[in-house]
């Protein structure tokens, strides 16, 4: 007998588990240390399966082998259940029983998702249905009843496809002739402020500078907040630029990102990158760990040189094109 919600099951979609879908869902439940760990293993394999079937008929791309949950260690040490959608980033694809009215969440995929989808999976593992489609979740028990439809997911799938994150010039070498692009503010007028914590605040002073530090009269120090989209909640992180002369007419560059306003750390595997214009070729990279509370590169370059600043995680990314 079906328990759920009436409204849910006019738009639940209804999809068959296919024979290769149940074998691999059975070689993975077959690495688990516990029966319990397997059949969980088994149900989140089908569940993933069904929406990437469904998504691929949607002309969605899609990256199976990227997702953590069809990575071995992944499947034994965490409880995922993600789908990678090619330039979007992770779709959490949780799975239930015929009976279930609730969908459990766990905490530890509550972070980088685009969305998550619900899919009822049959006992005879033979069809499933793909209920309905959440952008969030606050709670680790989610009821059926609360979920968009399908095409809900769609939808938002399409505006991260369509979403192109701007990039622009920033001429680094004007800075020295006080020419500064709209959106770049001095250090100070950034930090200086109580919506900071004075933890924030310290750090990013200690580490860069200030005009209330001690410094060389001809360094410049800008910042600019970042937002790296919907897929991400809208967050933001803050990239700071430091510029010195060298000797030999060179320009130090200092790049480093922290946190957004009154958070303490970085969140997990950001990456920062260095490109070099012409060939696209990474010249220097760093990316955050856990409880990191800044990244941090440093170069020289010559003045007319230009190079591409990369900040990417879960997918997403933000690119800035720079010439000294």
């Amino acid at each position: 007998m079906n328990s759920a919600n009436p409204e849910t099951e006019d738009f639940a979609i209804s999809l068959p588990i296919t024979t290769e879908i149940r074998q691999i869902a059975a070689q993975f439940a077959d690495r688990q240390p516990t029966p319990v760990k397997a059949e969980q293993v088994r149900l989140k394999t089908i569940a993933v399966s069904v929406t990437n079937n469904y998504l691929n008929k949607q002309d969605v791309a899609t990256d199976l082998a990227s997702s953590d949950s069809w990575n071995p260690v992944m499947q034994v040490c965490e409880n995922v259940a993600d789908l990678e959608l090619t330039e979007i980033g992770k779709l959490e694809c949780r799975p239930i029983v015929s009976s279930d009215t609730t969908c459990q969440i766990p905490l530890e995929v509550w972070d980088l998702r685009i969305g998550y989808v619900v899919v009822r999976i049959e006992e005879d593992l033979k069809s499933a249905a793909i209920l309905g489609f959440t952008p969030q979740v606050t709670t680790e028990e989610l009821a059926i009843a609360d979920l968009e439809p399908p095409e809900a997911l769609i939808d938002r799938i399409h505006q991260f496809s369509e979403s192109v994150i701007e990039t622009s010039l920033t001429n680094l070498g004007q800075w020295f002739n006080d020419v500064i692009e709209t959106g770049w503010q001095s250090l100070d007028n950034l930090l200086n402020s109580d919506r900071l914590t004075p933890a924030y605040g310290f750090r990013s002073i200690d580490s860069l500078g200030s005009s209330n530090s001690e410094q060389p009269d001809n360094s410049i120090i800008r910042a600019k907040l970042i937002n790296l989209g919907v897929q991400l909640s809208d967050r933001q992180v803050i990239l700071l630029v430091k510029l010195e002369p060298e000797a030999n007419n060179n320009i130090g560059v200092t790049l480093q990102v922290l946190p957004q306003v009154n958070e303490i750390h970085l969140p997990e595997n950001l990456e920062l990158k260095v490109l070099e214009t012409s060939s696209q070729e990474v010249f220097m990279e760093t990316r955050s760990r856990s409880r990191d509370n800044y990244v941090q590169l440093q170069f020289s370059g010559q003045p007319g040189e230009t190079f591409q600043v990369v900040i990417s995680l879960a997918g997403v990314e933000f690119t800035e094109q720079f010439r000294l």
